[in-house]
């Protein structure tokens, strides 16, 4: 899918005044259900494999993968299984073995209708940060990613964590600019959070007011800590003027934590009947 059939496809939502609903898929099942759920973007990057086995998110950016690797290969289960959903790839771009340009282009060939900067730096911070960003491993990368992406016509969702990286994602010409506020609180592995509703609505707009400071057509998703649930996107909805929410843990792993437990309670909640008494009377 081109870059102009996605961004009609999001316009036609935005002109409804529907919320945009942007998702990771780390696994083909959750991509599937997704998609015939009509989802209106599919993510595919290397955390998801890692959330969906069980493990936190951050497993992503600690050296146990390759995570360009496992990007190119979750395209063959992801793909196959998506019939009408563009499918956005994450891609890490201070990779030292693949220049991004050429990832680009592996990731069209494999059926990826656009990109992300996933695994981002944008989430370290302290001292480590200063060092990957002054030695070309870091953020500023990611938005050369974006504005190779932009200057190629190709679909682009940029995760920004403060109003500078979300201002720098705009002018690079990013799509959607996913306003992140922290790891996904709740669930099995969900991460501890001191964000709390209020603070993040602060946050997202204060990214949303710079992204659009820089590109009035930008479009703003919410992403991250306490938004986990519906009830509490809502807020952000009700109090910013983003044009939607962007789940990863929300998306694929919460539900599933929560339909599991559920129905294990249910099973467990069955009782035996009655011929078993009758037949050992017999």
């Amino acid at each position: 899918m081109t870059r102009k059939e996605v961004r009609r496809r999001l316009q036609a939502r935005v002109d409804a005044r529907e919320v945009l609903v942007l998702g990771g898929a780390g696994i083909g099942l959750i991509a599937k259900a997704a998609d015939r759920a009509g989802i209106d973007v599919l993510m595919a990057y290397n955390t998801g494999p890692f959330r969906m086995d069980g493990h936190g998110s951050l497993s992503g950016y600690l050296a146990y993968g390759d995570s360009n690797g496992m990007t190119i290969d979750l395209a063959a289960k992801v793909l196959p299984v998506v019939e009408d959903t563009p499918v956005v790839g994450g891609i890490g771009a201070a990779d030292p073995y693949r220049p991004f340009p050429v990832l680009i282009d592996a990731y069209l060939e494999l059926g990826y209708s656009g990109i992300t900067n996933v695994p981002t730096a944008g989430l370290y911070d302290g001292r480590f940060r200063e060092h990957i960003d002054s030695t070309e491993l870091g953020y500023p990368k990611e938005v050369e990613l974006i504005a190779e992406c932009n200057r190629r016509e190709v679909f682009t969702v940029a995760y920004a964590f403060t109003p500078d990286e979300a201002a720098a994602m705009a002018a690079a010409g990013a799509d959607v600019i996913g306003a992140h506020v922290g790891l996904t609180v709740g669930g099995l592995i969900g991460a501890p959070t001191s964000v709390d509703l209020d603070e993040g609505c602060r946050h997202i707009e204060a990214m949303t007011r710079a992204a659009r400071k820089e590109n009035p057509d930008v479009w703003v998703v919410a992403h991250g800590g306490p938004f986990d649930v519906p009830e509490n996107v809502q807020v952000v909805l009700d109090r910013v003027d983003v044009d939607g929410f962007l789940g990863a843990s929300s998306i694929e792993r919460l539900p599933v934590e929560q339909a599991v437990r559920s129905t294990i309670a249910q099973f467990r909640g069955l009782r035996l009947g009655k011929h078993r008494e009758q037949g050992e009377e017999a």
